[in-house]
């Protein structure tokens, strides 16, 4: 029976029967194994070498097995030190690439071993290879991902430390503070180390941890996922600033509690809400998960994270809340899809980024656009983010949505020209006022001369010029109101003990043809109080135009009467009422009534200009007047005041 050698475990040769040896080593497919004759010269093949190589036998036995080598390991002779250290070491093994047929490769394991005779002689070497290919790219694949999520990580610890205008930090559940960033000590004072571990109501004052307010932003945060406030907090030198501050309770993914995240910024200069950041801990190194959940936990701010080249390469909520953009929608577009047409023609997006890195920050105030098309007024802070060898990452942008803070503004822009046109208005009033007196004067002189030019025929005209006197008269009142209410501009009127039922008695002697000629009655009723302490002459103005109102708008069906009340309101405002029977007034004139030259009633003689002239007086000194009426049954005049009477004083 033929017998072919084999190579036991210690390197030398034994003797299986052929038909044993061949079926031992053709069924084995999965490695390539061969024989090598001392000079590397292949000299057997099998089934696994043929379907990992690709050669058959009668195309590979006789060829030097650096066949199968790259040119870079066949030039620094590579093969031949496989050999060497075979025969020093007693076996060799080794992983790198080899080459096909096709000349594709493929990443080998391989074993050479040397094969001795019984006298010790080397008659080759064996050489078993596996295709470790699939293996080689799991773990290619593996380290990737390994390296990628290393390197998302450091971008969102970089963008948190690249944070320097916000105090940013992470509590437990119970308060104490777990992380402590850049923005923290600056805004703080505290190292890291003087704070990691301590309860955070450190930074308060004593009678907010008296009342236990740090524990309650911590349960409101609980409860309603967030906590937002204004108030004093203090540094570590015992200085106190304005600060705004959110707090955030942060989950797991299980919905587990892990903690809170804590933005604190100084509004104590600008006085007014500025953009809140999201407050990243730059401790949170322990897993990518944290960072996105800290980051993801802020909804009221845009926060995104941009390549060099402005592609945005993360989204958070604030951001989908905000802009209207899912992640999946803008991650890799580039953030002048925010600006406006105008802007993106001026290159206005790039020299942002521009200035940016020039300046080492960023903030503008602006029109952007969401995904619907609709504009926002947009705080936008671009910051750049290095590598610690400054390379750079990207940018930080954070964007907070101050709409409603624009409108507030341009309200009050609005009500300042308002104040400006009313300001013009008094300068016309007061101005007319002064020039129509001469005019007026003029005019009542030439009306004089007139009857005296008649004489005895003045008779005949006596209608014609009465109405001209009743006309010159009335145009007389209305510049004396005029006039009244340009001094209410300027003239402060010192207050004194006023007796109202004295005050009253003087006003009736003025109106008496006209309470003889409507048989008014005026009644008092002073159980409230009798006096107040007031400017007397803006007081008899009140009286007498609410008095003289009350007679001149009666209903013809019945006689006016006009009473007067005094009474002390629950809140100790003493309260002058005056009512009448007259005419009424509807609703929707209640407002109308105090303005200057609007009247309800037409038919009945009058300026427009007294209630206004009330109204006014009443601004002037801090008080106020409502009025109640039903049409038919007469109105009531309500005159709050505030100040003390001359009892109350006494």
């Amino acid at each position: 029976m033929n017998k072919i050698a084999a190579v036991s475990k210690k390197g030398h040769i034994n003797t299986l029967p052929d038909k044993y040896y061949k079926l031992l080593v053709e069924t084995i497919a999965d490695y390539a194994i061969f024989l090598l004759d001392p000079n590397g010269i292949i000299i057997s093949w099998n089934r696994g070498a043929e379907l990992i190589k690709q050669y058959k036998p009668e195309e590979i036995i006789g060829k030097h097995f650096s066949v199968f080598y790259t040119a870079d390991n066949i030039e620094r002779d590579f093969p031949a030190y496989e050999l060497r250290e075979a025969l020093k070491l007693g076996r060799f093994e080794d992983e790198g690439w080899r080459v096909k047929k096709d000349g594709s490769v493929f990443w080998a394991n391989v074993v050479i071993t040397p094969v001795y005779d019984e006298t010790k002689t080397l008659i080759g070497f064996t050489k078993v290879t596996r295709n470790l290919s699939e293996r080689k790219k799991a773990e290619d694949d593996l380290y990737r991902a390994y390296e990628e999520l290393k390197e998302s990580e450091e971008r969102f610890r970089l963008l948190i430390e690249g944070v320097k205008d916000y105090a940013i930090f992470m509590l437990d559940p119970a308060g104490n503070i777990t992380s402590w960033n850049e923005g923290a000590t600056r805004l703080m004072g505290y190292q890291a180390k003087e704070v990691i571990g301590k309860f955070f109501s450190r930074f308060y004052s004593r009678e907010d941890i008296q009342r236990s307010f740090p524990e309650y932003e911590l349960e409101q945060a609980r409860n309603q996922g967030r906590f937002e406030d204004e108030g004093w907090r203090y540094r570590k030198d015992g200085s106190a600033f304005w600060a705004n501050t959110i707090i955030t309770a942060i989950y797991s993914s299980k919905q587990e509690l892990i903690g809170f995240s804590k933005i604190t910024r100084d509004l104590t200069e600008k006085k007014k809400l500025e953009q809140q950041l999201l407050l990243v801990n730059e401790e949170l190194k322990e897993s990518e998960e944290k960072s996105r959940l800290l980051v993801d936990s802020v909804k009221d701010y845009a926060i995104l994270m941009l390549n060099p080249e402005g592609l945005i390469m993360s989204w958070n909520k604030g951001a989908e809340r905000i802009k209207g953009y899912k992640a999946q929608e803008i991650i890799g577009k580039h953030f002048s899809i925010f600006y406006n047409k105008e802007a993106i023609k001026n290159g206005y997006p790039q020299f942002e980024l521009k200035q940016a890195l020039s300046d080492g920050h960023f903030e503008d105030e602006g029109w952007r656009i969401k995904k619907d098309g609709t504009a926002f007024w947009a705080n936008v802070v671009l910051t750049p983010i290095y590598t610690l060898d400054r390379h750079l990452l990207g940018f930080a942008k954070i964007t907070r949505d101050l709409t409603e803070r624009r409108r507030n503004e341009e309200l009050m822009l609005r009500n300042q020209e308002l104040v400006r046109i009313n300001n013009e208005l008094d300068n016309f009033v007061y101005t007319a006022s002064h020039d129509l007196k001469a005019p007026i004067i003029n005019i009542e002189g030439l009306l004089s001369a007139l009857e005296e030019e008649l004489g005895d025929n003045s008779n005949q005209y006596k209608d014609l010029l009465d109405r001209m006197k009743r006309a010159i008269l009335s145009f007389k009142n209305v510049i004396g109101d005029l006039t009244d209410i340009a001094k209410l501009r300027d003239e402060k009127q010192l207050s004194e003990d006023v007796n109202i039922a004295a005050l009253v008695d003087e006003i009736k002697l003025n109106l008496h043809e006209a309470i003889v000629v409507s048989d008014a009655s005026i009644e008092l009723d002073l159980s409230g109080f009798t006096s107040v302490h007031y400017s007397r002459k803006n007081l008899r103005s009140i009286l007498f135009n609410l008095i003289s109102n009350g007679i001149k708008y009666t209903d013809p069906q019945r006689p006016p009467v006009i009473s007067i009340k005094t009474a002390i309101s629950d809140n100790g405002e003493y309260v002058l009422s005056i009512s009448d029977n007259g005419l009424g007034i509807e609703s929707k004139h209640k407002e109308k009534i105090f303005s200057m030259f609007k009247r309800v009633h037409s038919h009945v003689e009058g300026s427009g200009i007294g209630l206004y002239i009330v109204k006014k007086i009443l601004d002037n000194s801090g008080d106020s007047i409502t009025l109640e009426s039903e049409v038919g049954k007469g109105s009531t005049f309500n005159i709050y005041l505030k100040q003390r009477t001359a009892e109350d004083l006494s």
